[in-house]
């Protein structure tokens, strides 16, 4: 019987200890109801939106406070007005009152006139527990900076809708917790203050309709991978001595002219009203030191103007996977400093010829994939580039093989795939596979034999990749470099067995960590030297014609994941272990 009742005493108590009670033990602490009530005494009230503060009434029942249900200490405190469309608003011209409230974690005022609180920073700076501060629409004209904050717990800040005339302090920049920011409307102005910004947990940020027109001297801007939404903020049109801009991995959306529309718009020029709203304005043209602008991955759509050939000193330019619409135009040509150019996965159209590239002896990469343009330039054209990359996946290219390749001694990634091209693929250009660590001609036409791949010229730490599927390549499989990571051979006509690729490669360290030959003609049976393959991951030879079982050799490839056999004539053995 007494082992029973402890028992049940064990289980009472971790009933208890895993219970969570709403227990309201006393009323609101002295010290708190005190400083309250002298607030209610001193406030000017017309809409009588605190009717519920009553004198000698518990505090923690007042309308807008919340006490913790332990220590009735007030840890939330709301003073919104809720008439203020009326034009009557609660004022409050002293805070003095709020350092009583230790405990404090969020204050929220809204339409509530602290005009005459001069003050109300640094008593504000005195909460150490706040999480939450709120006063939008507060009637506040002075935003003091701070030596030192006690801010460091803040996760909401929202100071919109005042007037504070002045440049972001500082601190604000500081806090490290600080999940969401709302200055909007504050006619706040440049410039940004100098040293490091540390907004680690910041996924909210709202600065519109301020006045950041003092940033002429900004000449490096990056909100990249913030999260930012909406539209993009129209004082990026403002920044003429702007070198580098980067937008990327935001959810920016809607026309981008709307960035410039009204900026930089000269006498010449007139009214901006003038500008086409529908694309990204000749006067982007007029950031004459820009260097660097990127706004990819965003949902931006408008078209590109003329004016794009203006930016002389424009180096680096990426506006991919947006929405833009429309063609290319051909003053891309003038840029005679551009290096980097990326427009993948856009909605361009149109002819791209030789003008388009007149000028740009320093291009090094072009990234222009996935959209439907056509390149058209005559047989003998000799680039004025030496590029390094060129990525032109679905443009219309074809049907012959594109010449001018051969005078790009130092190409080491190239992507023509889908681009109607026919016939063999020319001898000069398999040669050109020892430095070409990328390879991409799939979904074209090309007809012929793949040569063997030879080692490379210069030894790479990156993968190789070869993409060759989805052709007519005929004749057997050829032999690889050891430094191919990736081959893709499938949907192709080759023919014969798997040996010339497979069993001719001795004493050597392969790198190959997936193989697709789905597909194809293949016949044979699977031959017995997988030892050569170690890092194989990836292995497709379904749709073949493959005869007989599997290897013992394939029981060491330990790093096999992924295996389709399906679709051959395979009969057996199977040893491969579970």
């Amino acid at each position: 019987m007494k082992v029973l009742a402890i028992t049940l005493w064990v289980i009472l108590f971790l009933i208890l200890k895993n219970t969570k009670f709403v227990v309201c033990v006393g009323i609101c602490r002295e010290n708190e109801q005190r400083a309250l009530e002298s607030l209610n005494k001193e406030v000017d009230d017309p809409t009588n939106s605190l009717a519920s503060w009553v004198v000698g009434k518990d505090c923690c029942e007042w309308e807008g406070v919340v006490c913790n249900n332990l220590t009735r200490h007030v840890i939330e405190l709301h003073i919104v007005n809720h008439w203020q469309k009326s034009g009557y608003l609660i004022r409050i011209n002293s805070l003095e009152w709020l350092p009583s409230l230790l405990s404090l974690e969020h204050l929220d005022m809204h339409y509530v006139d602290l005009s005459k609180a001069t003050n109300w920073l640094q008593v504000i700076n005195m909460l150490p527990s706040l999480v939450d501060l709120s006063l939008s629409h507060c009637s506040l004209h002075h935003i003091q900076p701070l030596l030192h904050h006690n801010f460091s717990s803040l996760e909401t800040l929202h100071l919109s809708g005042n007037k504070f005339n002045s440049p972001v302090p500082k601190w604000i920049f500081n806090l490290a917790n600080l999940v969401s920011l709302n200055l909007s409307d504050n006619n706040f102005t440049g410039p940004f203050p100098e040293g490091p910004v540390n907004f680690t947990s910041l996924t909210t940020f709202k600065a519109s309709f301020n006045s950041f027109n003092y940033l002429s001297n900004l000449e490096y801007l990056d909100l990249s991978y913030n999260m930012l939404s909406g539209k993009l903020p129209n004082v990026i049109g403002k920044l003429g001595n702007l070198e580098y801009l980067d937008l990327s991995g935001n959810l920016f959306e809607g026309e981008v002219s709307e960035i410039f529309n009204g900026n930089f718009v000269s006498a010449e020029m007139g009214n901006s009203s003038s500008l086409n709203a529908k694309t990204l304005p000749e006067s982007l043209g007029q950031l004459s030191m820009l260097k660097t602008f990127i706004i990819y991955n965003n949902r931006l759509t408008g078209t590109l103007p003329e004016s794009l050939g203006q930016l002389s000193m424009l180096e680096y330019f990426a506006i991919s996977y947006n929405r833009f619409t429309g063609t290319l135009p051909e003053s891309l040509g003038q840029l005679s400093m551009l290096k980097y150019f990326a427009i993948s996965d856009n909605r361009l159209e149109g002819v791209v010829t030789e003008s388009h590239f007149s000028k740009l002896t320093q291009l090094k990469s072009f990234y222009a994939s996935k959209n439907n343009l056509t390149l058209k330039v005559s047989e003998n054209w000799i680039p004025p580039f030496q590029a390094e990359t060129i990525k032109i996946r679905g443009w219309n290219i074809g049907p012959l093989f594109p010449v001018w390749f051969r005078t790009q001694k130092l190409i080491t990634d190239v992507d023509i795939s889908d681009g109607g091209i026919q016939g063999e693929v020319p001898t000069w250009f398999w040669n050109l596979t020892s430095q070409i660590r990328i390879l991409n001609l799939s979904h074209n036409q090309f007809v012929g034999e793949v040569p063997n791949i030879s080692p490379p010229s210069i030894e790479y730490g990156d993968p190789w990749l070869m993409y060759l599927g989805s052709n007519n390549f005929s004749g057997p499989l050829p032999q690889i470099s050891t430094n191919v990571s990736l081959l893709d051979l499938s949907k192709n006509s080759f023919s014969k067995g798997l040996s010339n690729l497979l069993c001719e490669a001795k004493n050597k360290s392969y790198k190959l960590e997936i193989l697709n030959l789905e597909g194809n003609d293949l016949s044979e049976e699977i031959p017995d030297c997988w030892m050569n393959w170690p890092e194989l991951r990836v292995l497709i030879l379904r749709d073949n014609n493959l005869i007989g079982g599997i290897p013992k050799s394939m029981e060491v490839l330990s790093n096999l994941q992924s295996l389709d056999l399906g679709r051959n004539r395979l009969n057996g053995p199977f040893p491969l272990k579970g």
